[in-house]
């Protein structure tokens, strides 16, 4: 049967305007697009499925639903797409017109656009028309256009002492009645000088953090977030949590904007502004601190945190203790401790006594490195017993493709049989009837033809993905053979993630593709 990828977008600036254009929500698409189908015969018979992105720019192709979308295209499982209008699609018209011109019409899709009145099967298999092509460069110049203005925009307010961000610091919330504006949250307002306090007292972070733990305190997310699922993991306070709000100025009444740069217009990527190209703007809102108690207490950064970059190692943020599944932390050789280490994150917060408190890094990687090796070898042989049937696979590949041009040879033939018929009753050699019997039957025929065709087509793609697979896991198990040493590059190519326990047993969830 075929099937109709009914395509939704909207962005977060179609949300904002959605009180002016009701026709850009979702649910308008959806009904707009509903009608159509139903007031289509042919394609009143399509299978309808539903693709959408909510919350997404059409600057970038690369959204949920829209991968979805393309997924099931590449498989042939999508026959048919509709969306309101281009910009729904994409608004970039390079891209709009790549898959207009050569993408959709090698798959043999259809593409509709409502709103701009385009179906590609009108279009003929020609280029895409000089009016469709403006409009779709004219969405990409709109799309960068909205960017600017909103970056211009964003830089009036703040300019004009509003608050044009999200969410306010810890401590403040926005206005109820006067936008763009933060007031005090006297609750979290409670902690901020607290925390500020206990640093007074010449309280380092972790003390601090330890302290609000064992009080009670909310966490900045149990705080503003506390519904929130966090997989029966207790919350406790941060010595880097405790640290941002120190080290905030926002609590002395400054509001500072103009820390990022874009690197282009209309790009998601920005570069960081040094702090002394900032702009401030002073006595902004109420202050939560005095200039002498900040200023106090400004300073706390702690040397090994601040004056030189941590040593990274390749087990970072790969490695969790198994007691409480926080995060192991690498501690490179210092004074105290000679020996490297890795220690977890949470212990001296929350004295779980299942933690491990810590694990030697030497053994560690040991151990990490006997356990890939033997898995390697268990793996390596699986897939050498695999490669004897990869020349079996080979050759099913080939009496697919095949098959698959024996269809396409057949398909030819009934598209010059309908031309013969056509050519026929065009001279008078045979009556309208004739000609509409032979029509149907080919008609048929070709039905029969395309479902087979579309069936062994996908017969060629799974055995292509297999093969690809198995070629791959050949590739990994081959470059790395006989390992070493533990690398960066090891550890992300097969290690998703490690536990280690308290009584020094070690967990390996692995990478390896299954199947």
């Amino acid at each position: 049967m075929n099937v109709i990828g009914m395509y939704l977008r909207l962005s977060l600036e179609d949300r904002k305007d959605l009180k002016e254009d009701e026709s850009n929500s979702i649910s308008s698409q959806r009904l707009l697009i509903r009608e159509f189908i139903q007031c289509n015969a042919e394609l009143r018979e399509y299978e309808v499925k539903e693709f959408c992105d909510d919350g997404w720019s059409g600057t970038s192709m690369d959204r949920p639903g829209m991968n979805q979308l393309l997924a099931e295209v590449k498989k042939n499982r999508i026959q048919c797409i509709i969306v309101k209008d281009m910009s729904r699609f994409s608004r970039d018209y390079i891209e709009m017109g790549t898959y207009l011109n050569q993408i959709f019409p090698f798959m043999g899709v259809q593409f509709i656009a409502l709103g701009d009145h385009y179906d590609s099967r009108e279009d003929n298999g020609n280029t895409i028309g000089l009016d469709t092509a403006f409009k779709t460069l004219l969405y990409d110049l709109y799309s960068k256009d909205i960017s600017v203005k909103v970056k211009t925009s964003m830089e009036s307010k703040c300019a004009n002492g509003e608050y044009a961000f999200g969410e306010a610091p810890f401590g403040y919330r926005k206005s109820p009645v006067e936008k763009n504006k933060v007031i005090i949250n006297k609750k979290e307002a409670e902690i901020v000088r607290h925390i500020f306090s206990l640093a007074a007292l010449s309280k380092s972070s972790t003390q601090i953090a330890r302290q609000l733990s064992e009080e009670g305190i909310p966490t900045i997310m149990q705080m503003r977030h506390p519904k929130a699922d966090r997989g029966g993991k207790p919350l406790v306070w941060s010595s880097s949590a405790v640290r941002n709000i120190l080290n905030n100025r926002f609590y002395l009444g400054e509001m500072a904007y103009g820390k990022t740069v874009c690197k282009s217009v209309g790009s998601k990527k920005s570069v960081r502004i040094p702090k002394e190209e900032w702009k401030v703007i002073p006595n902004h809102h109420e202050a939560l601190v005095t200039p002498e108690v900040f200023g106090q207490v400004s300073s706390f950064r702690p040397s090994h945190v601040t004056d030189r970059k941590r040593e990274k190692h390749p087990l970072t943020g790969k490695l969790y203790c198994g007691g409480c599944r926080y995060a192991m932390v690498y501690m490179p050789p210092r004074e105290k401790n000679k020996y490297r280490r890795f220690e977890c994150s949470k212990h001296a917060l929350t004295h779980n006594l299942d933690c491990c408190t810590y694990f030697c890094a030497d053994m560690l990687e040991e151990l990490v490195l006997t356990m890939l090796n033997k898995e390697l070898m268990i793996r390596g042989e699986a897939v050498r017993q695999k490669k004897n049937l990869k020349s079996l696979k080979e050759c099913q590949l080939v009496a697919v493709k095949d098959e698959l041009k024996d269809l396409q040879r057949e398909q030819e033939l009934v598209k010059d049989s309908k031309d013969g018929a056509y050519e026929e009753y065009a001279t008078g050699s045979i009556t309208p009837e004739e000609y509409q019997g032979k029509m149907d039957k080919l008609d048929h025929q070709m039905e029969l033809l395309s479902g087979q065709l579309r069936e062994w087509q996908e017969k060629c793609l799974e055995l292509e993905d297999e093969q690809e697979k198995l070629d791959t896991d050949m590739r990994q198990i081959i470059r790395y053979t006989h390992i070493e040493e533990l690398t960066q590059d090891l550890v992300d190519t097969f290690i998703e993630r490690i536990y280690v326990y308290k009584d020094k047993r070690v967990e390996i969830k692995w990478k390896f593709s299954e199947g």
